[in-house]
């Protein structure tokens, strides 16, 4: 217990670091209303072989506006009961968003490819759960013209640390439970550009066990994200929070 603790000490303080080194910089703060909604479905093949199915459906302007569509299909081997390693293909739609719009000259797709490591530990005699993922993953992002023509593939790398604490909710309902995650990204490579601090997303959420197969969670999202260009001489931050509403089945 003492060395999980430990481990989420540091973590959370190598993520302010990388939240405090933007902060010194003057900015141009972009702020956004979001509400995401994920479904991920695990369906088991074998007794180590899982294929992973996820899809988000991510608005803004309060749920009137697109922001981003998410399709992402893995493979999962879960080498044993706490280790899981997966690879897989994600694929993404940008829609102009804020202030400051990423597709500025219109949407833009970004296809990816991902590797990651997947530890799960129950804490023994509290019913809480602590789970670590490390994510590597290799981006392609579209780049248009002014004419919304395609240009070239523009290609990035980018490394994703998250830990979550999952505590379960007797006293109230024995199907209900509180979860807390962070997760930094940090970009690296000869494109990286200003995005060595990507971006950090905090999640609170309220989850039950309708069953042993589905999961039903809700909660708060709040997301600094760090865009790849400056505006008049100044970083521009983008601060999305907002509701999450997200479903995990397993099959």
């Amino acid at each position: 217990m003492k060395y999980i603790m430990l481990r989420i000490v540091v973590f959370s303080a190598v993520s302010l670091l990388g939240i405090m080194s933007g902060l010194a910089q003057l900015r141009i703060a972009d702020n956004n209303d979001v509400f995401w909604a994920p479904v991920t479905v695990q369906n088991r093949l074998s007794e180590k072989w899982f294929l992973h199915t996820e899809f988000q459906w991510r608005r803004t302007d309060r749920v009137q506006s697109p922001q981003q569509n998410l399709l992402r299909l893995g493979m999962t081997w879960q080498a044993k009961p706490q280790h899981r390693f997966q690879a897989g293909y994600a694929w993404i739609l940008t829609y102009p968003y804020g202030d400051f719009p990423l597709a500025e000259n219109g949407t833009f797709a970004e296809r990816r490819t991902y590797q990651q490591w997947h530890f799960v530990n129950e804490i023994s005699g509290k019913g809480a759960v602590f789970s670590s993922r490390l994510r590597t993953e290799q981006r392609w992002l579209e780049v248009l013209d002014t004419n919304s023509r395609f240009l070239r593939w523009n290609y990035l790398n980018r490394v994703r640390l998250m830990q979550r604490m999952q505590w379960p909710l007797k006293s109230v309902n024995k199907n209900l439970y509180l979860a807390l995650s962070d997760e930094i990204f940090i970009g690296f490579g000869k494109n990286v550009g200003l995005n060595v601090f990507d971006q950090n997303r905090l999640l609170g959420l309220l989850g039950m066990n309708l069953n042993k197969s589905v999961q039903l969670e809700m909660g708060v999202l709040n997301q600094i994200f760090q865009q790849c260009k400056i505006v008049n001489g100044k970083p521009v931050f983008q601060y999305n929070t907002g509701p999450v509403l997200g479903c995990n089945i397993k099959l």
